[in-house]
């Protein structure tokens, strides 16, 4: 494992600062035991969402996507980032299904399963910030968590089948620590922090990477980002190069790609409109830029997030 540069310490206090302010605006969604041929679908939510399987076995998937849905079992738990679409299914069912069509009955004899839902109230600022950068979705399987984080999900998991008294108020305030422990490892997955998350861990840098993703079309220079950062032109670049990875222009170029992404995938904003809102003369050169680091064109994306 590559060692993240800087010291270890102030880089995990500064990424808590902004975890524990994700962590307290966390809520139980849906807690139940679930039988039958059961479907839960989530249709461009407007909230972030957890989902640990508490007992049996389930899938996930995207609806209208080409990725096959994959199968869960007890103690997985699923990261899934504002606006995604998806479902959570006793079955296999096509990722092309309709809502319409999705069972909801109870058979008289079955083997219950179950599922525990979370949303996350994200306040403008840190938490979208975050947010923007994690993946869509992400799964964790049990043997891939960390060791703190699969003894809460295994408290969760107790407290969801037993069913003693309290038991959704016990679930209900593991939310904050399952929360919190949950995005420390979707952030790390086992990597040393590059580009935009690192410099989320230093304070100066924090502020650069907050501008742009509130004001993603403005004319970043160097010098501006600098300013920003109260330092100078030859600290800053170095700063930043040496905390990401990546120069100042290609930190800034990654942000407008992931704006770039949610708004293709979340949006039926024209090209064109993205194009400009990003800070593009035209939707030739968005394109360019686009098709330069993601591999296909902004029409071909959509189109495969949609299809």
């Amino acid at each position: 494992m590559t060692k993240t540069t800087g010291n270890p310490t102030q880089t995990t206090e500064a990424l808590n600062e902004l975890l524990e302010q994700v962590a307290r605006g966390t809520e139980l969604h849906f807690e139940s035991g679930l039988c039958g041929h059961w479907t839960l679908m989530a249709k461009e939510p407007g909230k972030v969402a957890f989902h640990v399987v508490t007992n049996g076995d389930c899938w996930f998937g995207l609806p209208g996507s080409s990725v096959e849905p994959i199968k869960l079992n007890a103690s997985d738990i699923i990261f899934v980032n504002k606006g995604v679409s998806h479902f959570l299914s006793k079955t296999q069912i096509p990722s092309d299904i309709n809502e319409s069509d999705i069972p909801k009955y109870c058979q008289r004899d079955h083997e219950q399963s179950g599922v525990v839902c979370y949303d996350v109230n994200s306040a403008p600022g840190a938490n979208d910030t975050l947010f923007q950068l994690l993946p869509p979705w992400l799964i964790l399987k049990q043997a891939d968590q960390h060791q703190q984080l699969s003894h809460i999900i295994e408290l969760i998991r107790a407290e969801a089948i037993n069913q003693s008294p309290g038991y959704q108020t016990v679930i209900s305030r593991l939310s904050d620590v399952l929360s919190l422990n949950l995005l420390r490892q979707v952030i790390d997955e086992g990597k040393s922090l590059r580009g935009p998350l690192a410099a989320l861990s230093d304070r100066q840098l924090r502020t650069v990477i907050m501008a742009v993703i509130n004001e993603p079309g403005a004319d970043w220079t160097v010098e501006r980002l600098a300013e920003l950062a109260y330092l100078s032109v030859s600290a800053f670049a170095e700063r930043c190069i040496k905390k990401t990875g990546v120069t100042p222009k290609k930190l800034v170029d990654q942000l407008r790609l992931q704006r770039a992404r949610i708004m293709l995938s979340s949006s039926q904003l024209s090209v064109d409109l993205i194009a400009e809102q990003l800070g593009y003369q035209s939707a030739t050169a968005f394109s360019r830029f686009f098709k330069k680091y993601a591999g296909l064109s902004p029409a071909e994306y959509r189109h495969q997030t949609h299809s």
